[in-house]
């Protein structure tokens, strides 16, 4: 991926990586150290708090989330903003201080929530408990020009000087920051809505220019935390029911088994959690199990099937009875999917760690397969911040590759007249409908059932799902 320097994923030669603290005290110093970590080392934002920070307050955990999570996606935004009130080269400015000049600034831009003099403040305070106090006036000289810059207008067109905020509106500011969209579209998308540039230039073939600004808005939106029933134990209207009771700003989703919880939450703490009642699962995931629909007795293949999500789901869906073989490449990652089923209640799934090549993939045969492939998450950019910074060109022809391989082994292990499900949260066509085609070709006993394409934000994550069928 051609990276801007300023968002490249390691430390540039200028910045050794000097800051380090105790347990973090704050969110906000929480924050800046995960983010640290996933500059420095490419570490994943929900990890890192999960090990540092697990033990916090909720309402701190949930600000550390959605300050680091939103510094990620909006991470380029932030930059042209920075940029104009800045006096010294990025290149002069260390690293970790530039991270903390983020940080800042997102919390003036787009928390309505945080006053502006307080995120100044806060942010100049964490420069001293990082136990850089020369970093103080340099900081809060550049946000107060960043406070003076932003303008409490809202507008509803885009524009060289207008920030696009998660309410599908902008904010003015006081000077121009972006490329001006009139003249240089794929420029200011990727700059105004924090994309890369050659992902914009990719999908502007395909999308409308309304289109792509929908996905700039839907991407850079916080997600909600979808929750599927577990109707092995209880029903959606119980445990909606229960969490309604204990605070919880919960609504059914558009499935019968799915609910919606807005706002971040600290899943584990949440009623019904220790007893197995739900799991976290996007809505559009649980799309998989019904398509597949498995049967009660069923021999299922969930091939890439950790972390268990729709592993559980397809064994509720088949009333805890039959058997599920459940493999992957990662026997840590196995520990997840066997974690999930023991707290769900679950007990016919077997686990099996697999080399990378797929030659020990149990060979069947089984009555239907799952098969959940790596891809490029480019329909869950939003969900998965540091997704679309990891993410290079070359990477969508190396996945179908993979992709192409899981599926031929799928197909070659189900009966006649069984059935396959392929699945992605991928919106590209090279990881999805065209991989289903063309290994399609070299197996003329399958067919396509059914295709569902997800596009992101309508209403839920973007993703891909096809249901093949093997002649009896």
């Amino acid at each position: 991926m051609d990276q801007d320097p300023a968002i490249a994923p390691f430390p540039s030669s200028n910045s050794p990586r000097d800051v380090q603290s105790p347990r973090p005290q704050t969110a906000r110093e929480a924050a800046f150290h995960a983010l640290q970590e996933w500059y420095d080392h490419g570490d994943f934002l929900a990890a890192t708090l999960d090990r540092i920070f697990r033990d916090a307050p909720p309402q701190e955990r949930r600000l550390a989330r959605e300050l680091s999570f939103g510094v990620v996606r909006r991470i380029a935004t932030i930059d042209a903003i920075l940029a104009p009130h800045v006096s010294r080269p990025r290149e002069k400015v260390e690293d970790a201080l530039w991270m903390l000049l983020r940080l800042g600034a997102y919390q003036i831009v787009f928390l309505d929530g945080i006053p502006s003099h307080a995120a100044v403040h806060e942010t100049v305070e964490l420069a001293r408990r990082l136990g850089q106090p020369r970093w103080c006036g340099f900081a809060n000289a550049v946000l107060r020009r960043v406070v003076d810059a932003v303008s409490g207008e809202l507008v509803d067109s885009p524009a060289n000087d207008a920030v696009p905020l998660a309410s599908g509106r902008y904010r003015r500011l006081s000077v121009p920051v972006f490329p001006d969209p009139s003249f240089n579209r794929g420029a200011w998308l990727a700059s105004a809505f924090s994309l890369p540039r050659w992902l914009v230039d990719r999908w502007s073939s395909r999308f409308s220019p309304d289109e792509l600004v929908n996905l700039g808005f839907w991407f850079n939106a916080p997600s909600h935390v979808w929750l599927r029933t577990n109707t092995h134990k209880t029903t959606r209207d119980s445990l909606l029911a229960s969490l309604v009771s204990a605070g919880i700003d919960a609504a059914p989703g558009s499935r019968p088994e799915s609910i919606c919880l807005v706002g971040a939450v600290a899943v584990e703490a949440l009623p019904g959690y220790a007893d197995g009642l739900f799991v976290v699962q996007d809505e559009s995931a649980m799309a998989a199990a019904p398509l597949l629909d498995p049967q009660p007795g069923d021999t299922i293949l969930d091939l890439c099937a950790a972390p268990g999500g729709k592993t559980t789901h397809l064994a509720e869906r088949m009333r805890n009875h039959g058997r599920i073989v459940a493999v992957d490449v990662s026997a840590e990652r196995l520990r997840r999917v066997e974690e999930n089923a023991a707290r769900l209640g679950i007990s016919i799934v077997e686990t099996r760690t697999i080399h990378e090549d797929g030659s020990d993939i149990p060979a069947g045969p089984f009555d239907a397969a799952l098969l959940d492939v790596p891809c490029s998450n480019t329909g869950v950019l939003g969900r998965r911040p540091e997704a679309r910074w990891r993410l290079e060109p070359k990477d969508i022809h190396e996945l179908s590759v993979i992709q192409r391989r899981l599926l031929d082994a799928a197909l070659r292990r189900v009966k006649p007249g069984g059935r396959v499900v392929y699945s992605t949260c991928s919106i590209e066509d090279e990881e999805n409908s065209v991989v289903v085609r063309e290994t399609l070709e070299r197996h003329p006993a399958f067919k396509v059932v059914k295709e569902i394409r997800h596009f992101p934000g309508q209403p839920v994550d973007g993703g891909y799902l096809a249901l093949v069928r093997r002649s009896s």
